[in-house]
């Protein structure tokens, strides 16, 4: 008997833009960034925990990989956000799991120095279907795809290292 790969989603939170990701084993299934428009209230948070609870109704996850908030970059708003995603993930009976940037960095980049280039770079070389969005991202001023990269490697530390 074989068992089941893991099925894991893979959230980057954000206040104004939510990256995720969906592996099914090595799989890549899904990906990108959902916006959460308009000025900060109460129902930008309702609508995070929409856009995460359909994608785990969706795709039946066994684990949810959430980046760990840097203390130094981190509001009350981004807090509640990635707060109430891990509280409807436990809800619905995923495994939560946190992982830092320094953790995706030790398991990700052997021997070098993450940066967001680097990180992106290696995600597209593991999953060469995201390279059109490694080439929009070379000419934006602002990253905005950095967002679902980092979902995907929160996904693939999950995968290669999870903690239970």
């Amino acid at each position: 008997m074989t068992k089941e790969p893991l099925r894991i989603i893979g959230i980057n939170p954000g206040t104004r833009y939510l990256g995720f990701a969906i592996l099914y084993g090595e799989e890549l299934m899904d990906w990108g960034i959902k916006v959460l428009a308009g000025k900060w209230k109460e129902g930008k948070i309702k609508k995070a925990i929409g856009i995460v609870s359909e994608i785990i109704d969706r795709y039946q996850p066994n684990v949810l990989a959430i980046k760990k908030l840097h203390p130094a970059r981190r509001t009350g708003k981004l807090l509640r956000v990635a707060k109430k995603i891990k509280d409807v993930a436990r809800r619905k009976g995923l495994k939560v799991c946190q992982y830092s940037i320094k953790e995706i960095e030790k398991s990700l980049i052997e021997g070098g120095k993450l940066n967001k280039k680097n990180l992106i770079e290696e995600i597209v070389r593991r999953y060469p279907a995201l390279s059109p969005n490694l080439g929009k991202e070379k000419v934006q001023k602002n990253l905005y795809f950095i967002r679902m990269f980092e979902a995907v490697a929160l996904a693939v530390v999950n995968l290669w290292s999870p903690p239970f």
